[in-house]
C-alpha cells in the first residue's frame, strides 16, 4: 500500500524546502527569525550554537488553529534530561563544554527528526521560529543557528486533484473553498459531483 513517502513523487503541487536562521543574540535576548503562511510537514529541526543555551523554540497550528510549542530546546537543556542518543523526538549531538565554568563551546542539538522515522509533524499557518539565548548563559553575546527541513505544499489545487487522481478519485472536478484554507471552515459537498454524492 502506498504510505506517505511513497505516494508523494506522483503527487504535484508539493516541494522540498529548507530554511536556515543565524543570529548572535544577546543574553536574555528572544528573538523571532520566521513567521510563515505554509503548509506542509516538519521532517527535521535542528540548532547550532557557541552557547550551552544557545536554542531555539518553534509554535505550530493543526487544523484548528490551537497554538503548540514544541517547547524551548538548547544544548543544557537536553544534557540535563539524558537526551543524548538518537531519537526521533530530538537528542544532543555535540556537547563541547571546555570550561565547566563558562557556557561558551560547542554544540549542536537535534530538536525533532520525525520525518526520517517515516512520522512527519503536520503543520498549517502560522507557524513561528524564534531564536534564543537564555539568562543563564554566561556570555554577553553568542551565536544561535536553526535549521528546518520540510515538506510544503507549494499548489493545494494541483496537490489535491493529484491526490484524486491517484486515489481514484479523479472525477471530481471541483474543489470546496474551504478545504483550500486553514480554520474551522466547515466543508460541505458542494466538490464533490453529483455521482459520488449519491454514494455517501
Amino acid at each position: 500500500m502506498l504510505g506517505m513517502f511513497t505516494l508523494l513523487p506522483i503527487l504535484k503541487g508539493w516541494d522540498y524546502k529548507s530554511k536556515i536562521w543565524t543570529r548572535e543574540l544577546t543574553r536574555g535576548e528572544v528573538l523571532e527569525v520566521e513567521r510563515s503562511e505554509e503548509t506542509g510537514w516538519l521532517m527535521q529541526l535542528t540548532f547550532v550554537s557557541d552557547d550551552a543555551y544557545g536554542g531555539c523554540e518553534v509554535m505550530f497550528q493543526g487544523a484548528d488553529l490551537n497554538t503548540l510549542s514544541m517547547g524551548i530546546a538548547n544544548a543544557q537543556s537536553l544534557y540535563s534530561i539524558g537526551a543524548t542518543a538518537q531519537d526521533p523526538a530530538g537528542w544532543l549531538q555535540a556537547y563541547y563544554r571546555p570550561n565547566p565554568q563558562s557556557t561558551q563551546g560547542g554544540y549542536v542539538g537535534i530538536v525533532t527528526t520525525q520525518g526520517f522515522q517515516g512520522s512527519t509533524l503536520p503543520f498549517v499557518p502560522t507557524t513561528i521560529v524564534k531564536l534564543r539565548l537564555e539568562n543563564q548563559s554566561t556570555q554577553a553575546k553568542a551565536t544561535v543557528s536553526a535549521q528546518a527541513f520540510m515538506v510544503v505544499i507549494t499548489d493545494k489545487k494541483q496537490f489535491i486533484k493529484s491526490l484524486r487522481a491517484v486515489m481514484g478519485a479523479n472525477m471530481i472536478q471541483n474543489i470546496d473553498p474551504a478545504v483550500l484554507t486553514s480554520g474551522l471552515q466547515e466543508v460541505t459537498q458542494k466538490g464533490w459531483s453529483e455521482k459520488e454524492t449519491n454514494k455517501q
